[in-house]
C-alpha cells in the first residue's frame, strides 16, 4: 500500500520499528533497492503457505456440507512499461502498448482466503494454472469453476487427486451437454469419454484415458438463461438438485476478491521494475489481504459475542481492516508489539 515514494515509505517504516515520530535512520533508494535484489519473493509464498495451513488446523474454519469451498478464477494484471517486463511475461494483445502478467488463485470462498497464487506468463493457460493449484487441494476439498475450464483431461486429474469439482459447462462443450440440454432434465448421470484434445493431453501426460461418470445440473443464470453445470457430486440425495443454484453463485466471491486486489491493494502500483520485483509485490500483498481476512473472522467472532443482544449484524470493514495493517503488520511481524 504505497502511498509516496521509496523515500517516505523507508522513513515510515523505521519509524514505526523504532516507535519514533522521527527516525534517526537513514536510507537511501538506491541502497534499498539494491539490498532487494538479493529478497526471493519466495519467502511471501512460503510465509502465506505456513499462515494458510496454522489457519485450517484453528477452530475458525467454516464449510459448506462439510467441504471447503475453493474456487479458481484468473486475471490479467497490467504492468510497467518496460523492455524487460515485456520480454519475459508478454502482453495481453498484440496491439497492447503495456506487458501484462496473469495471475490465478485458489480461493477459500466461505473463509475469504487465497490458499495458493500463482503468476504467469500471459500466454499460460488458465487450466494449467489450474493444475498446479491442485498440489494445494485434496481430500474433503470442492472447487469451483466457470466457463472456461471445463475439459475432460482436467477433470480427470481431479479424480487422481480425489478432489471434487463442479463447472459451469459452456453449452456447446460436447455433445452429451446438448443432449442433456433437449431432454428437458435438470439432473442426470452421464459418461464422458476421454476423445480428441482430451485424449491427446492425457497422453502427454500420462493420465488414464478411462471415461468418467459425471453429473450435469441444470440452473438459471443472473440473466434468466439455463446454465448446465458439470460436478462429481454424484450422491443425489446428500447434495439434491436445489443447493447447487447458490453453489456456484457463491463463486463469484473469488471476483469480487480481485476487485479488492486492484482497488484496496493497489496490486497494480508496482514499487519497482524488475522481474523480482514484481513477484515480490504481488505474493507480499497476497500475504497482507490474507493476515487481514483471517483478522476479520476473529473480530467478527468477538462482535458477535460482544453485540448478539443488539438486533443488528455488524460486518467488519475491510478497507478499514487493510489500512490498519499497513504499520502494524510491520510491528506484528517483527514483534513489536502484541496482536491481542
Amino acid at each position: 500500500m504505497v502511498n509516496g515514494s521509496i523515500h517516505s515509505e523507508l522513513s515510515r517504516f523505521f519509524q514505526v520499528i523504532q516507535n519514533q515520530h522521527i527516525t534517526s535512520v537513514g536510507v537511501s533508494p538506491a541502497a534499498f533497492c539494491k539490498a532487494r535484489k538479493k529478497f526471493s519473493f519466495t519467502a511471501f509464498k512460503e510465509l502465506n503457505a505456513y499462515l494458510v495451513e496454522t489457519f485450517y488446523a484453528s477452530v475458525f474454519v467454516r464449510r459448506w456440507n462439510g467441504l471447503r469451498l475453493l474456487a479458481v478464477d484468473g486475471s490479467v494484471t497490467k504492468l510497467p512499461n518496460t523492455h524487460e517486463l515485456l520480454d519475459h511475461f508478454g502482453k495481453a494483445r498484440c496491439h497492447a502498448n503495456h506487458p501484462s502478467v496473469r495471475l490465478s488463485q485458489l480461493y477459500d470462498i466461505t473463509n475469504k482466503i487465497t490458499v495458493d497464487l500463482q503468476v504467469g506468463l500471459h500466454t499460460t493457460g488458465e487450466r494449467d494454472l489450474a493444475v498446479q493449484h491442485l498440489k494445494c487441494a485434496g481430500k474433503g476439498d470442492l472447487v469451483l469453476y466457470d466457463r472456461g475450464y471445463p475439459a475432460t483431461w482436467l477433470f480427470i486429474v481431479h479424480k487422481l487427486k480425489n478432489i471434487h469439482f463442479c463447472a459451469r459447462a459452456p453449452l456447446d462443450f460436447s455433445n452429451l451437454i446438448k443432449e442433456f440440454i433437449q431432454s428437458g432434465k435438470y439432473d442426470d448421470l452421464v459418461t464422458f469419454d476421454c476423445i480428441e484434445k482430451s485424449l491427446k493431453r492425457c497422453r502427454k501426460d500420462g493420465l488414464p484415458t478411462s471415461s468418467l461418470v459425471l453429473r450435469l445440473v441444470k440452473i438459471e443464470t443472473s440473466c434468466g438463461k439455463s446454465g448446465v453445470l458439470i460436478t462429481s457430486l454424484l450422491d443425489q440425495e446428500q447434495y439434491p438438485l436445489n443447493v447447487f443454484q447458490e453453489l456456484y453463485h457463491q463463486r463469484w466471491l473469488v471476483e469480487e476478491d480481485y476487485k479488492i486486489m486492484k482497488s484496496r491493494l493497489e496490486i497494480e502500483n508496482f514499487s519497482g521494475l524488475s522481474i523480482e520485483t514484481i513477484q515480490q509485490d504481488i505474493h507480499a500483498k497476497v500475504l497482507t489481504k490474507n493476515i487481514a481476512a483471517i483478522a476479520i473472522i476473529e473480530a467478527d467472532i468477538l462482535a458477535k459475542e460482544k453485540y448478539q443482544h443488539r438486533n443488528s449484524h455488524y460486518r467488519i470493514n475491510c478497507t478499514y481492516a487493510l489500512s490498519q495493517l499497513k504499520d502494524n503488520i510491520v510491528r506484528f511481524l517483527l514483534r513489536i508489539a502484541s496482536p491481542e
